[in-house]
Parts: C-alpha cells; sequence; structure tokens
C-alpha cells in the first residue's frame, strides 16, 4: 500500500480512500482540487498500480497500514475522510474500530458486509470475479456498464480515457482480483461501533438507491446518528471521479461547521 500526500501545505488532515479498479489518474482533477484546501492523504491499494509492486490482501489489512502510516507521519486525528465503494469499506471498519479519531466522514456508496450463508457469498464472489474479467477484456462490455457519454470528465478525451482504462484493468492480478471483491464484501466488523465523536454522513447516487439500500439500512443501525444523503442524478462513483468541482462543493459543505446548517 501507498500513501500518497497532496497539499501538505494545508493545515486542516483528510484521508481518502478510492474506489477499486480505479487508477490513481482517475482521481487527478478531485485531489487537485481538495488539496487546495485540505492536507490530502491518498490511500492506493497494494495491487492497483504497476509501479507499486504486490497483490491487495484485505479491508483489514488496509486500514491497519493506514492507521500505522498516519501515525509515524504525527496524525493523531483528521479533520476529515472520505471513503467511496471499497474505500467506503474501508473508512467504515476505521470508525468502528475507533483507533484514529476523525472528526468528520463521508462514506460514499461504501460496501457493508454480506449477512448471507457462506455458499451463498461464495457464489457471490464468483460472479463479481467474472464481471470483472469480462469488463476487463471487452471494450464492450466496459462501455455498457459505463457508458464513456456518462463517466468522462468534461475535456478529457473519451477514446485516451477509455484506451487507458481498458489497459490499466489488465494489470490486475487474479489474486488481487479475488482479494478485493471477497474482502470488499465480506470484511470484519466489531459487533458495535467503539465509541466515536465522529459526524458521518452516508451519500449514495440517487440512480444507485435500489442497489444500495441494504447498505443504508445497516449503516443506519451500527451508525445511530449518521445522516444518509442522495445525491441527484448520479451513479456509483460518479460524483468523485467524474464531475470533481460537484464533489467538492458537496464535500466542504458537509467537512466545514456549514454541515451544521443543513
Amino acid at each position: 500500500m501507498q500513501i500518497l500526500e497532496h497539499g501538505q501545505a494545508q493545515e486542516r488532515t483528510l484521508l481518502f480512500f478510492p474506489c477499486t479498479a480505479e487508477p490513481v489518474w482517475a482521481f487527478a482533477d478531485t485531489i487537485t482540487l481538495l488539496s487546495q484546501r485540505w492536507h490530502v492523504f491518498q490511500v492506493v491499494y497494494d495491487g492497483h498500480q504497476p509501479e507499486y509492486p504486490g497483490d491487495f490482501t484485505s479491508v483489514e489489512q488496509t486500514v491497519d497500514e493506514v492507521i500505522s502510516y498516519l501515525k509515524s507521519r504525527g496524525i493523531s486525528q483528521l479533520d476529515g475522510a472520505y471513503g467511496c465503494s471499497m474505500g467506503g469499506a474501508c473508512l467504515t471498519r476505521m470508525l468502528a474500530l475507533g483507533k484514529m479519531p476523525i472528526d468528520r466522514a463521508i462514506i460514499d456508496g461504501g460496501i457493508i458486509p454480506y449477512q448471507l450463508p457462506y455458499p451463498v457469498r461464495k457464489l457471490l464472489l464468483w460472479r463479481d470475479i467474472v464481471s470483472f474479467k469480462m469488463a476487463a477484456n471487452s471494450r464492450k462490455i466496459l462501455e455498457a456498464a459505463f457508458p464513456p457519454e456518462r463517466f468522462t470528465p468534461a475535456g478529457h478525451d473519451p477514446k485516451k480515457e477509455y484506451d487507458a482504462m481498458e489497459a490499466y484493468l489488465k494489470t490486475f492480478s487474479d489474486r488481487t482480483i479475488r482479494n478485493v471483491f471477497w474482502s470488499a464484501n465480506n470484511y470484519a466488523l466489531p459487533k458495535r461501533s467503539a465509541k466515536i465523536g465522529a459526524k458521518i454522513t452516508y451519500w449514495y447516487g440517487d440512480d444507485e438507491k435500489k442497489d444500495r439500500r441494504r447498505d443504508i439500512r445497516f449503516i443506519k443501525r451500527y451508525f445511530p446518528k449518521a445522516r444518509i444523503h442522495g445525491i441527484p442524478k448520479m451513479a456509483h462513483a460518479e460524483l468523485v471521479m467524474v464531475h470533481p468541482e460537484k464533489f467538492c462543493r458537496y464535500a466542504e459543505k458537509f467537512l466545514t461547521m456549514q454541515a451544521e446548517e443543513r
């Protein structure tokens, strides 16, 4: 695992857990904007960048390594944290452990562990692996799942973007793919969250609301004070990757005191 630091001159600290199966450059525009106001710690998962050797292992190991890194940098408390999809899973576990105090946390379409029998979870794992490999090996399937006209940020060339993404997805090892889908959907959480003072919001795109119903119900039970917030006209992870200016407006509103006025 690697952590890239941006905006080191800024006083406020923000931990950024991205979604899985996306390269560092997919978040570059968003990170650039965030780093104008925040000292951003951007997590790069094992097995997600060819220049960093190693395979992804688990949500649990990732969280442990992030906490260890932050403490080695003299960080004893975070002003804010954001996690999307599998990154939301990492942030959920980090909050639940309570080992690194966080003032405000945004769980964006975060994945919650399955509450299903083991054989069913194994079947779902193989479904996810097959789906990933189909998208990684077929431009047609990739573009059907993520239409370029919707998932290409303004000012970017769709062909170059999807050429790069197609090549990138082929760099994932079988072990990383398997561990990503197993751990993101089956990571361990304490029966009850540690007592924390974090203000938490769970975001979901309105276009993914049906897929996130189980996660929303869990978050409401597990973090009773969490706010649930739908983002209009957005699909899973679309806001953070495709609309950096809008994302930063939403994030800044929650992460600063203006959130109290909502």
